[in-house]
């Protein structure tokens, strides 16, 4: 790497925890990546963030950025590509064609078919000579969220140039009449699913976790990295823990007066 580079930061990798940003803070995700996670997962599609915000909390981010895009056009792929992340979640990726799709579309030439700007990736130009040499970056992340991404999945994982499969398991579980129900035979046999293919392709399978226990349960379906709660839960289960120990020491305080 050279002056004239942005560096691009390798995740996910096998055993790798990271948090879900939704909130629109570039102090938040510094204080955030800064807490033990091995990347931020920057959220466009359900967040408070707006791609236009992308790069300032990429710049923020002291750990690799995994940015999920409001859609899986070639627009979006290209905005959040021109950010430096380090990897693009592709929401809805339903077949190989369209996972082959968004890799040309993040990928320089000739890898690919990505459009070269004076972006920030490329330091506004002063570093597009390096830019234009690294056509693998950023890693391309297939979400797998519907009944026919499952139909679909062992071709998907052996899209080549895709970097890893991950599970939204929320929409999955919905695609598959079942919303939210993740301990349900046919949601756990999709999951699975998806793990046995990205490994037999040689790649690696994510998911969102909303639990330590859910991920526990989903470390035995074979997923290998996982995006832990969010900001917004992590804030409100620790607002609510707190509130309710003061609220047991006020109450303990007060009889202990009246004693």
């Amino acid at each position: 790497m050279t002056a004239n580079d942005i560096e691009y930061r390798t995740q996910p990798q096998r055993g790798s925890i990271g948090t879900l940003i939704g909130i629109s803070s570039e102090p938040l995700i510094e204080m955030v990546s800064s807490l033990g996670f091995d990347f931020v997962f920057i959220d466009l599609e359900h967040g408070g963030l707006s791609d236009s915000e992308l790069v300032n909390h990429v710049i923020a981010s002291r750990i690799p950025t995994l940015a999920r895009l409001s859609e899986s056009t070639e627009l979006a792929v290209k905005r959040a590509a021109d950010s430096g992340a380090d990897a693009l979640v592709c929401p809805h990726v339903r077949s190989a064609a369209m996972a082959a799709a968004l890799i040309r579309w993040a990928h320089y030439p000739p890898a690919g078919e990505r459009s070269v700007g004076l972006s920030r990736n490329t330091l506004l130009g002063y570093g597009l000579a390096s830019a234009l040499q690294r056509t693998d970056r950023p890693s391309v992340i297939a979400q797998i969220e519907d009944s026919e991404g499952i139909t679909d999945i062992k071709a998907i994982c052996e899209t080549p140039g895709l970097a890893s499969v991950f599970v939204g398991p929320y929409d999955l579980s919905a695609s598959l009449g079942i919303p939210g129900r993740l301990s349900e035979d046919s949601f756990v046999s999709a999951a699975r699913q998806v793990a046995i293919a990205a490994h037999a392709a040689r790649i690696l399978a994510g998911i969102f976790a909303p639990s330590c226990e859910a991920w526990a349960t989903f470390i035995e379906y074979g997923f290998d990295y996982v995006v832990l709660r969010s900001d917004s839960l992590f804030l409100a289960e620790a607002a609510t823990t707190g509130l309710k120990v003061a609220r047991e020491h006020w109450a303990s305080g007060i009889a202990q007066q009246v004693r």
